[in-house]
């Protein structure tokens, strides 16, 4: 891609000048992209390579995205059993204490 083309003039650019307030620094596009990235183990530093060659890219993508979704359910999942377990063990403890 050209260097005048909006998407690598977005991708790639830095302020020239201002300044910005105290704290931490606000995050870019380009820093939200590695996060994704790096949630769906592709290496940020390969990205461009992969994404010149359309097949590869799309075949990356389609892996890191189902991989994503299996962990992202079995997260939930495991948060949800979490849950339905913990309102029994509350329950049964609230009998013992009526009992006395």
């Amino acid at each position: 891609m050209e260097d005048h083309h909006l998407p690598k003039i977005v991708l790639y650019g830095e302020l020239a000048s201002g300044c910005r307030k105290r704290g931490a620094p606000k995050k870019r596009y380009k820093d939200s992209l590695k996060k994704y990235l790096s949630l769906g183990h592709i290496d940020c530093h390969q990205w461009s390579t992969l994404a010149s060659k359309r097949d590869i890219w799309r075949h990356t993508i389609h892996d890191a995205a189902a991989s994503f979704e299996y962990a992202r359910g079995d997260s939930l999942e495991e948060k949800d059993n979490a849950e339905r377990t913990i309102p029994h063990q509350y329950h049964l403890k609230d009998v013992l204490l009526c009992l006395l």
